[in-house]
């Protein structure tokens, strides 16, 4: 993840809450949305790389050694400058192994603003991390990510989230996507069409000029489709194009990116799944929606049908 654009807006009201109450205090819903937050979290870490691995910033406490992390640029700039120290994103997992390896006691968050201190014993809570599979040696090839586009039949899906009744069943509409597969929008200023094979672009350059399209109404929200028809009254300005999705896979950038949440079907049934549902199921959703061979699907736009 590119550094600026590192953020934890919703790590940060989880941390003011916790501060908010006593230890013992502390009501067992904020806890564990704190954990879920950090589980998901991509914090950047005051460490310099070297050819030993990561040489990192740290302090020492009652004779317990704990490491720097950052919720975004702005934190770490008030603690290092670039020449002090350099500034490395991870994933979470890679903090826990730190901790669980006893490379370090752990870690204090923003010691500028929240001075957040985790020490060890806090590690023993976090566990069924998610993935961060971005490729897979197994994925569908694009024959097979064709075959699949073209084979796509979610009418139970479509069934279920037409029922007003099933609002808020969130276990069985998650056991109607694990049977399904749903699409997500994608858009570029550019026109890529030009290098489309039988209606399929595969992304090769990372810097290419599509980006997943977000409702921005109430919130930052991905969208997902139950079939092409379903995102073509969406009016973008831009070139659209759709992807196949892995759904876990989603949910997981979702709350890694910070935002808000996933919207099925935006303009039509409207299935909002907001960040907290998310956070509370995603362990569910790599359970039962999660098929790895479909992130194959990130590297190819489909073009839209007329």
């Amino acid at each position: 993840m590119y550094k600026p654009f590192i953020r934890h807006d919703n790590l940060r009201k989880t941390i003011e809450e916790l501060l908010s109450y006593s230890y013992e205090n502390t009501p067992d819903e904020v806890f564990e949305r704190f954990i879920n937050e950090l589980k998901h979290s991509y914090l950047i870490i005051a460490a310099d790389m070297s050819a030993d691995g990561l040489d990192f910033q740290g302090f020492e406490d009652e004779g317990k050694d704990y490491g720097v992390l950052f919720t975004d640029m702005d934190e770490f700039r008030k603690t290092f400058s670039d020449d002090e120290s350099g500034s490395q994103p991870f994933v979470f997992e890679v903090y826990k192994s730190m901790v669980e390896g006893n490379f370090i006691d752990g870690f204090i968050i923003n010691p500028g603003t929240e001075s957040f201190l985790m020490k060890k014993d806090l590690f023993s809570y976090i566990s069924d991390l998610p993935k961060f599979d971005y490729n897979s040696d197994d994925g569908y090839s694009t024959e097979e990510l064709i075959k699949i586009r073209d084979s796509i039949d979610n009418t139970s899906l479509e069934r279920f989230i037409s029922d007003p009744s099933n609002i808020g069943k969130y276990e069985e509409l998650f056991e109607c996507i694990s049977k399904s597969v749903l699409l997500t929008l994608m858009v570029s200023r550019e026109d890529m069409s030009g290098s489309a094979v039988d209606g399929v672009i595969k992304i090769e350059d990372p810097d290419n000029p599509s980006t997943l399209y977000k409702d921005k109404i109430g919130g930052k929200y991905a969208t997902a489709y139950t079939s092409q028809k379903k995102m073509e009254h969406v009016e973008t300005g831009m070139n659209n194009y759709y992807q196949i999705i892995n759904f876990s896979f989603m949910t997981n950038f979702v709350l890694n990116e910070d935002m808000d949440g996933i919207i099925i079907n935006p303009g039509l049934e409207n299935i909002i799944l907001n960040r907290d549902v998310l956070l509370e199921y995603s362990s569910l959703l790599e359970k039962t929606c999660d098929d790895s061979r479909l992130n194959s699907g990130i590297f190819h736009l489909f073009m839209m049908e007329c």
